[in-house]
């Protein structure tokens, strides 16, 4: 009856390591089945210029920006005495272009 136990066990584990040994291949696996997560990141390089922002294109935007914000203080203040700008929204959309413009290539410079 020992005997018997000890040859099922043996049994069952032997099942289970035939089974089991050929799914795992490590954490990488071989150079053919590489997972992505296992690849170096990717660098920016002088090759793709597009990624860099261009500054004097934000130096144009920031400009813009400046001149744009610095005007609306006065509309609104316009607003409080019932005077009511035609291009105050237009002038806010576009504020708000470019600030996400600007955000977008600083964050894409940080990296």
């Amino acid at each position: 009856m020992n005997t018997i136990r000890l040859s099922s066990l043996v049994l069952v584990i032997c099942l289970f390591c035939t089974v089991a040994s050929p799914q795992y291949r490590g954490p990488v696996g071989n150079g053919h089945e590489r997972k992505r997560w296992a690849d170096p990141p990717e660098r920016s390089s002088a090759i793709y210029p597009s990624d860099t922002p261009d500054p004097r294109d934000l130096k144009k935007d920031a400009d813009e920006l400046a001149q744009l914000s610095l005007a609306i203080p006065s509309e609104i203040e316009g607003l409080n005495h019932g005077l009511v700008p035609s291009d105050l929204n237009e002038k806010l959309r576009r504020i708000e272009k470019l600030s996400k413009k600007l955000r977008d290539a600083v964050g894409r410079s940080r990296r």
